[in-house]
């Protein structure tokens, strides 16, 4: 069974699309073709195919002309299924359809919730498009077999395509072992994913400033694309001490984190973030790294009720200052800690029951053919 997953927006290597997604398939014996739109070239990695249909210039000639693209690729592939991950090719996946493709849409997001965050579209225009969006999604998506990455989803999305299917973003155990580290202590600080003040930038630099101030040292690691840029006046002083490598590949960022005594994930409170789980706490989980996050009841349930790091206020900057402190200066608790994490992940928290799913799922479609 030939499967095409197709994103304009992901890098490549995206963790759920690629290393997930695209390579359990592969695992499990499927014909897998990745399409993607970031002018690398095409590969041949990992035992299956990635095509790149050409990166733009802007995000509109990203939707018009890369949709455009996808779907005669698509046509010249010839697929038995079709799997996309952005809202931005929904009206490309509904002609696939027409064309007479099987299709599953995989919503990364509360796509309409997410919306009212973006900040590449005027506040005061981002109710009506969030509104535009939901009615054009629902009237649309009755055609797709859907898959939503969170629990909390299925509240939207029931009953409203043809098939729905939970398929958590957890981490893969095995892909994680090599940047376990067991005993960790020191002074470094780890953050991967998009570095923006909504994820906790600004929150977290206040945060060091604090530290700075208390003569405590530190070594912060920011991996990930750059959404927002610091306020120069939060750098001050402290500029040596943090690190913005922008977006790596996934095993790259990870390696760095080795050298780490927690990682961070201080989400703001945003309606999208409270009731979503952080992919990354799992992620730090499962390479034994205690973790340091929002204070959110759905967080909570996890991070505290088995004690595998640090829940607080996510815009109290003393509070994350006085956390990051007790860590370096008990480096034995954050050890506890990011062991009982680990523990969990291996045993609950991770991909091989979720991909199980993602199988099952398209055993059930079936081919086109």
């Amino acid at each position: 069974m030939k499967t095409l997953h197709i994103t304009t927006v992901h890098p490549r290597k995206d963790t759920r699309i690629y290393y997930r997604e695209c390579l359990t398939l592969k695992n499990a014996g499927y014909d897998v073709i990745l399409m993607v739109a970031d002018g690398l070239g095409d590969t041949m990695e990992d035992g299956f195919q990635v095509i790149d249909i050409g990166k733009y210039s802007s995000r509109f000639k990203n939707f018009i002309r890369g949709s455009v693209r996808a779907v005669k690729i698509t046509q010249q592939i010839d697929p038995d299924l079709v799997h996309f991950h952005d809202p931005e090719l929904i009206f490309a996946a509904l002609r696939l359809h027409i064309l007479g493709y099987p299709i599953v849409f995989d919503i990364h997001e509360n796509i309409s919730v997410q919306i009212l965050d973006k900040s590449y579209i005027p506040k005061s225009i981002r109710g009506i498009v969030s509104r535009i969006y939901s009615w054009l999604e629902k009237a649309i998506i009755k055609r797709f077999h859907l898959v939503i990455a969170e629990n909390s989803y299925a509240q939207v999305y029931r009953n409203k395509g043809r098939t729905l299917t939970t398929v958590l973003n957890l981490p893969e155990v095995d892909h994680f072992k090599p940047f376990i580290r067991k005993q960790r202590q020191g002074y470094e600080l780890f953050y991967i994913g998009g570095v923006s003040n909504d994820r906790g930038l600004e929150t977290t630099l206040k945060a060091l400033r604090i530290l700075n101030e208390r003569n405590i040292d530190f070594l912060m690691h920011f991996v990930g694309k750059k959404i927002d840029d610091p306020p120069p006046e939060l750098l001050e002083g402290i500029q040596e001490k943090v690190l913005f490598y922008g977006r790596l590949d996934p095993n790259e960022g990870f390696a760095i984190s080795t050298r780490c005594i927690a990682g961070l994930a201080v989400l703001k409170p945003i309606k999208n973030y409270i009731g979503s789980y952080p992919t990354k706490i799992f992620e730090y989980m499962a390479i034994g790294l205690c973790v340091i996050t929002s204070d959110f009841p759905l967080y909570r349930e996890v991070v505290e009720k088995h004690d595998t790091g640090i829940c607080l206020n996510p815009e109290d900057s003393e509070a994350l200052a006085n956390a990051i402190q007790e860590l370096i200066e008990n480096p034995q608790v954050a050890e506890q800690k990011a062991i009982n994490g680990l523990q969990l992940v291996t045993k609950d928290y991770n991909w091989t029951n979720e991909g199980a799913k993602l199988i099952s799922l398209y055993e059930s479609v079936g081919s086109r053919n």
